[in-house]
């Protein structure tokens, strides 16, 4: 009987040591890990900063297209403003083309019938020329080289004022030198002659009876005109030179008038 006690009681004991175990096992089980706690508080951390940054991201995306949208609608309208204002400049100078071409071709017709008219009367002049020259010229008068010239009488001799006089009573006037041919033709008839050239009205400006400036210089002596004295404004041409001179007005020689 006492040898079964025992063995009951050692059974009991083996119990009660397998049942401590057990429960110290799961007691351990049930621990919790520090790290692992502070691991998944960051990634949360994490992960909700992330999801910040992204908003802000995106929500700066989208101010930031918003503003280029505004820039770029204030550029074209801009661009449209300018185009619409080039587009009446153009307009506008296609008008002032426009009418400058139509001024410029009234201008041409003009311009035309000026040129016509011109050459009609130059004709008309030609004609009569050519019917002048075909006619004699006057009793009393010469004829050279189309033209007709009156020569004072021998031995008649006025002051230059006086010549001319005379010329104008003959519906002429002093001669006009253009040539040396008509300044041989001339300068031939008399030893000395006077001839419609002056320096009357201004010193130094020698113009012709028909109110023509004299042109150039060949024609006149050496060292002439010098207005010696002061007193000579009148012109004359003697046979041996065959030039002009100056001398004093109030000086008596023959003279030629030219129709």
């Amino acid at each position: 009987m006492s040898v079964t006690m025992r063995s009951k009681s050692g059974d009991d004991g083996d119990d009660s040591v397998n049942l401590m175990a057990s429960v110290n096992r799961s007691n351990n089980g049930r621990r919790p890990d520090t790290s692992v706690c502070w691991i998944g508080a960051a990634a949360v951390s994490l992960g909700f900063l992330l999801q910040i940054l992204i908003l802000g991201v995106v929500a700066h995306n989208s101010w930031a297209i918003r503003h280029q949208d505004s820039k770029c609608e204030n550029m074209s309208y801009s661009l449209i403003i300018d185009r619409d204002k080039l587009r009446d400049e153009r307009d506008q100078l296609k008008i002032q083309s426009r009418n400058l071409t139509e001024e410029m071709e009234l201008l041409q017709s003009q311009y035309n019938a000026m040129a016509a008219s011109r050459d009609k009367l130059q004709e008309e002049v030609n004609r009569l020329k050519l019917s002048k020259t075909d006619e004699p010229c006057s009793q009393g008068w010469t004829s050279f080289k189309s033209k007709c010239y009156y020569f004072s009488g021998k031995g008649q001799a006025e002051t230059w004022e006086n010549s001319r006089k005379s010329c104008k009573e003959r519906g002429a006037d002093l001669v006009i030198i253009t040539t040396q041919e008509e300044l041989d033709f001339v300068s031939s008839i008399f030893p000395v002659t006077w001839i419609g050239l002056s320096d009357k009205e201004m010193e130094g400006r020698w113009k012709w009876v028909d109110g023509a400036d004299l042109l150039g210089d060949e024609f006149w002596q050496i060292g002439e005109p010098n207005n010696n004295e002061n007193e000579e404004h009148c012109a004359e041409v003697s046979r041996s030179a065959k030039k002009f001179n100056d001398v004093p007005c109030n000086r008596k020689f023959s003279w030629a008038c030219e129709d």
